[in-house]
């Protein structure tokens, strides 16, 4: 998995462009009293690779099905690839592999790999996973691709072409893209995403863009640059109607940490916390990252559980939580 274990010099390039995420030391505010706690159970999911010393889940989207059961679509290995894969749990600390959902190529020819999934239950009843695909690793020429089926164990069907490809794009020239989020507002579906302007050689820029969709997230228009702070990774969550929740990772002092941030609508006006809501603590891990941040809101509890990736890059990457205490 070459690309998963160089991840996090490129998540460092690109999080200092973008807007906003980089501090100096000195300009850094305390962290807030701390109203997160880590689950005593963590990682709460590990996906070992058979036969190598290495293991891969990364990127979680943790979600409740309409019968209150928790599941987790996440980027891990099949046969050598980054894959899709479910996990499933009865509670939030408690996780086990269960399946890969996406792992063969799409009809495209150029979704070999595939990354930072995002589900979504669509207003037509289908089950939607968004996912970032590329042909190879190098170039890392990714763009959005959707699956859909009628169960979300599958089987999916990978649409013929991605659903936003690489390309001009809110009068950019974005040459990858990353970090799908998709949430209903007002009757109409809207899209969030990541788009770089070089290979992850040569980036100099990384935009936030957003989308919308009128016919079930298959085809996006109004492309524009809009402040929704996902960084590198992290994710949209609608909380209420009205009430959104972005998550990201960002530059803190020599390091980086997660922010929270709330609005009203899925392009802002945002307001985010000044002061990040988790800060690196644990050496072993924790020690090379803290990224893909996600929150999870219990329906019956509005307990809200953020999940996040760790990593030592040495044996690999696994699925964190922390609770709003």
């Amino acid at each position: 998995m070459p690309l998963l274990r160089s991840c996090f010099s490129l998540f460092v390039l690109a999080c200092l462009l973008l807007p906003g995420c980089q501090k100096e030391a000195a300009d850094c505010p305390e962290a807030e009293e701390v109203i997160w706690v880590r689950s005593e159970n963590n990682p709460v999911l590990r996906d070992l690779i058979p036969n190598e010393n290495y293991q891969v889940a990364s990127d979680p989207h943790v979600f409740y099905d309409a019968a209150g059961n928790l599941s987790m679509i996440y980027t891990g290995d099949a046969n050598g690839v980054a894959s899709i894969k479910l996990a499933r749990a009865t509670t939030p600390d408690q996780w086990t592999p269960e399946r890969t959902l996406l792992s063969q190529v799409g009809p495209s020819g150029n979704d070999i790999y595939k990354e930072t999934a995002f589900y979504f239950h669509a207003p037509n009843g289908k089950h939607q996973i968004y996912y970032i695909g590329y042909p190879e690793e190098a170039t890392y020429e990714a763009s959005i691709y959707l699956a859909e089926a009628d169960a979300l164990e599958g089987p999916y069907t990978q649409l013929d072409n991605p659903v936003v490809a690489r390309g001009a794009l809110a009068n950019r020239q974005v040459y990858l893209i990353t970090s799908p989020s998709v949430v209903a507002h007002d009757g109409r579906l809207y899209l969030c995403f990541l788009g770089w302007n070089a290979a992850p050689n040569a980036v100099t820029a990384v935009w936030t863009i957003g989308a919308v969709s009128d016919d079930n997230g298959h085809t996006w228009k109004d492309f524009q640059l809009v402040e929704t702070p996902i960084g590198m990774e992290g994710q949209v969550t609608q909380l209420a109607e009205d009430d959104y929740v972005a998550v990201r990772t960002g530059d803190f002092g020599t390091g980086e940490a997660i922010f929270y941030a709330r609005a009203a609508h899925p392009f802002g006006p945002w307001k985010e916390n000044p002061a990040p809501i988790l800060v690196p603590e644990d050496p072993v891990l924790e020690k090379d990252e803290m990224i893909a941040p996600q929150i999870t809101v219990d329906p019956n509890s509005s307990r809200e559980f953020l999940f996040y990736t760790g990593a030592d890059l040495q044996i690999g990457w696994w699925v964190m939580l922390a609770e709003k205490r």
